[in-house]
């Protein structure tokens, strides 16, 4: 039988190893829209063991459970091979997926080496690499139980689907390893919490830059991330749901536009970029350097409608985005020919290229919004009319 403990680990990896095929499925990417794939995402994290079982096991609930320690004894192979041709082995059956089981049993290694880290340090650091220590030794168990469980598919009904699956899971274990062990030398080093906060500080980053360049409530933001179908097509759904939540995260006050602060360095790199051309500038600074002038362009534009009283704020808000982004297109269209100047001209005109796809991305959405907003103030103003 199982145990209560048991049923709850495998419901945590069941989970987790659905909720995997489901980020990581091209089918799921070409047939749900991205709202509806982060629907089925939330649907996953909240499934009960029951459905876990139903879902990844083709047997009985029941059946399965009865031969639970039958799958402990027989290990890797076995589950990988599915039905022995012969001896007792044959009698196992169904079992789950092999991503499955081997999470389950790193859970199982795992679990009891984290409990005595937190009975045996006191300090919080101490217990971070106590833990992390704990997750290397499971790792490297499993990768070398996976490697020596390949021999033993000869044995199964279908031996090359068996080591296939197998291999399969030793590569992805093996690189886990590897980043595992770098994690543990970051925080033995005292690094690892500094390299997780920058991570988190880029893709904020990442984030606010997005909302400043289409200069709308988050709320808006955020609808026009579920339904950009560049991102659904371009970037894996895992990246693309990274952008939702950081954009989801950013509080209201956030996208209201700042004067973009005066660092002298860029300030200098825009005026040449302005009179000598954007080749002047190296290449990691280029993205920054354009985004500082298209940024002063905007909030420019965006003190006149503080200041006019002709037409709404939002309109003149849209009509300002549509104009930066106009602004930024003619501006790298024109440095494209200044780009026989530089040292590496084709690396030059390459980088203008990826820029000048990505404004016009940009020109496109915030004219679709100005006219919208546009087309629906003169309907009301209309209405407003007829009533006079």
């Amino acid at each position: 039988m199982i145990t209560q403990e048991d049923r709850t680990i495998l419901k945590e990896v069941g989970r987790k190893y659905l909720l995997d095929i489901a980020l990581d499925s091209q089918i799921l990417k070409d047939k749900l829209t991205f709202k509806e794939h982060v629907g089925l995402c939330n649907f996953v994290r909240e499934l009960s063991y029951e459905d876990v079982i139903t879902l990844t096991i083709t047997e009985s609930l029941k059946d399965f459970e009865n031969k639970f320690k039958k799958f402990l004894k027989y290990g890797f192979a076995a589950i990988a091979g599915g039905i022995a041709g012969t001896g007792a082995v044959g009698t196992l059956g169904t079992g789950p997926a092999i991503g499955m089981f081997v999470l389950y049993i790193f859970r199982k290694l795992t679990d009891t080496c984290s409990r005595a880290c937190l009975n045996k340090f006191p300090l919080s650091t101490q217990r971070k690499i106590c833990r992390y220590e704990c997750q290397v030794n499971a790792t490297r168990k499993i990768t070398n139980d996976l490697r020596a469980e390949i021999s033993k598919c000869g044995h199964f009904a279908n031996p090359d689907k068996c080591e296939k699956k197998l291999r399969k899971e030793y590569i992805k274990w093996a690189r886990r390893l590897q980043s595992q062990i770098v994690k543990l030398n970051q925080a033995k080093l005292g690094t690892e919490q500094k390299e997780r906060k920058k991570r988190q500080k880029e893709l904020a980053k990442r984030a606010k830059t997005l909302a400043a360049s289409y200069q709308v409530p988050t709320s808006k933001l955020v609808s026009i991330v579920y339904e950009n179908k560049r991102f659904r097509q371009n970037i894996p759904f895992r990246q693309h749901l990274q952008i939702y939540e950081a954009v989801n995260s950013i509080k209201e006050e956030d996208t209201v536009v700042k004067p973009p602060k005066i660092d002298p360095n860029k300030e200098k790199w825009a005026r040449q970029a302005l009179y000598l051309g954007l080749w002047v500038i190296p290449v990691p600074f280029f993205n920054d350097v354009v985004n500082y002038i298209i940024k002063k362009y905007n909030f420019a534009c965006m003190g006149k409608c503080a200041s006019q009283k002709k037409f709404s704020k939002t309109l003149c808000m849209h009509q300002c985005s549509y104009l930066s982004a106009k602004y930024a297109i003619t501006m790298l269209n024109k440095q494209m020919s200044k780009c026989n100047k530089a040292d590496k001209p084709v690396k030059c005109k390459n980088k203008i290229y990826k820029m000048l796809e990505d404004w016009k991305q940009r020109e496109v959405e915030a004219k679709i919004r100005f006219e919208a907003t546009m087309k629906s103030e003169l309907r009301a103003a209309k209405k407003r009319e007829g009533k006079v």
